[in-house]
């Protein structure tokens, strides 16, 4: 078991409000259950019984409902996030969308298609400027970024450095926080994020070695990058890795080609998701709100796969097979 840091009465107000929300958190057969229904018109009944249930005005299934399941997380983690003691165990999981539009603003957008969270409007329209006085110290850090440059840089490259930035951000947080057991989920979540870059790009015929030029430094991980950048045998691979997460790097390579990355990642969330649930065991303090939002994340994940596929015709069969482990 993992261990916890020792209950904090300043974390009492939210882990409170979590224990009624973990309420109502879904089990696999619910999403089952949608799957197994023919026509779409018979889906909508179930999702009354979700998170969504606020959301859903008439005629969103089919018009808009990919950005529902986004946006009822959004809005529950920002509102945790004003009773949190600490807003980082919610940070973790707006960061990856602050990057997002700082790749938009980095190629001189003003319009910035993700919530506004870490950062804000201001910085993001000052970047798009030009201006990169309040540019994150995590993307300065970048092996050969010069800001002065930042129009110019292939957006190849770009893509790659800012993903090293938010890894990097992240593995800030997760050490900030002073949580073993936020700091594992973070740092598995981190060796993983990595192995399917590197591993996109192998299959895409990309030279690994950018990566080796771009993506670091990465504190322990480091390491990994250099090894992995070097090694063009994918079943190799996973003596470098190393853990649980090359456990499942080598049940993936059974899967089908074209399926391997997909079962991987699936087979990561599920362990994530493993390391999460620890966190329900603490009576307050970050882990309980950590945790929450990481079932909470797999559930809107699972609503947009089930009700998306369906919409779309996917195989029932696939869309089983696809589902994430719940929470409950």
């Amino acid at each position: 078991m993992v261990p916890k840091i020792p209950n904090i009465p300043q974390w009492g107000f939210v882990s409170g409000r979590i224990s009624v929300l973990e309420a109502r958190f879904l089990p696999r057969e619910f999403f089952m259950n949608m799957i197994s229904q023919e026509r779409i018109e018979d889906i909508v009944p179930h999702l009354q019984d979700t998170f969504l249930k606020d959301y859903l005005a008439p005629g969103a299934v089919r018009e808009d409902f990919g950005a529902l399941p986004d946006r009822c997380f959004y809005n529950m983690a920002l509102s945790l996030r004003g009773n949190c003691p600490s807003t980082i165990p919610v940070d973790i999981f707006l960061l990856q969308s602050d990057y997002l539009n700082l790749k938009g603003a980095l190629a001189g957008a003003t319009v910035f298609p993700f919530p506004i969270s870490l950062f804000t409007q201001e910085m993001l329209l000052a970047i798009a400027h030009e201006d990169y006085a309040e540019l994150p110290q995590s993307l300065r850090e970048s092996t050969g970024w010069t800001a002065g440059d930042a129009f110019q840089i292939d957006s190849g490259i770009l893509d790659i450095m800012l993903d090293g930035s938010y890894l990097r951000h992240l593995l800030s947080l997760a050490n900030e926080i002073e949580s073993e057991m936020v700091s594992i989920y973070v740092r598995e979540r981190v060796l993983a994020y990595i192995v399917i870059v590197l591993w996109r790009a192998a299959n895409q015929g990309i030279s690994l070695k950018r990566y080796q030029q771009h993506l670091l430094p990465l504190e322990d991980f480091t390491q990994v990058v250099i090894e992995l950048t070097g090694i063009n045998n994918l079943e190799t691979w996973p003596a470098v890795i190393g853990g649980i997460i090359g456990d499942l790097f080598n049940e993936s390579l059974e899967s089908y080609a074209d399926d391997q990355i997909s079962s991987f990642d699936l087979k990561v969330t599920n362990y994530l998701t493993r390391i999460a649930r620890d966190g329900r065991l603490q009576t307050a303090g970050p882990e309980r709100v950590f945790s929450f939002l990481a079932g909470l994340s797999v559930e809107m994940q699972n609503l947009k796969l089930v009700v998306t596929g369906r919409l779309n015709r996917i195989d029932q069969d696939l869309l089983k097979e696809r589902l994430k482990d719940c929470y409950v």
